[in-house]
């Protein structure tokens, strides 16, 4: 293999990492606002009390998600940092990483 190859699949590999890790800080912030907020219109229902427990979750939500990102981005700048790269889950789908 030549060294033009074993570039271009680090780049790749590279590239491949910050794409699942962009797309899982979206699934997070989604999830987190969605659950909440559900979480906050079941409870308004139950109480009669909408629409506030919904907006209240919503807010939970929404700031849990950006925590989560936050995680995460902190995680990515000490694995950039150390030089270290922690593996992602494989894809149900097969991983495409190698294609």
């Amino acid at each position: 293999m030549s060294e033009a190859t074993a570039a271009d699949r680090a780049r790749s590999a590279s590239m491949w990492r910050g794409l699942d890790h962009a797309h899982m800080m979206q699934v997070e912030l989604v999830v987190a606002v969605v659950l909440w907020g559900g979480l906050g219109w079941l409870a308004d229902r139950a109480l009669g009390s909408s629409p506030w427990l919904t907006v209240v979750g919503a807010l939970v939500g929404y700031a849990a998600g950006m925590y989560l990102v936050w995680l995460r981005s902190e995680r990515m700048d000490a694995e950039d940092a150390a030089g270290t790269i922690t593996p992602a889950a494989p894809a149900s789908g097969g991983d495409l990483r190698g294609a």
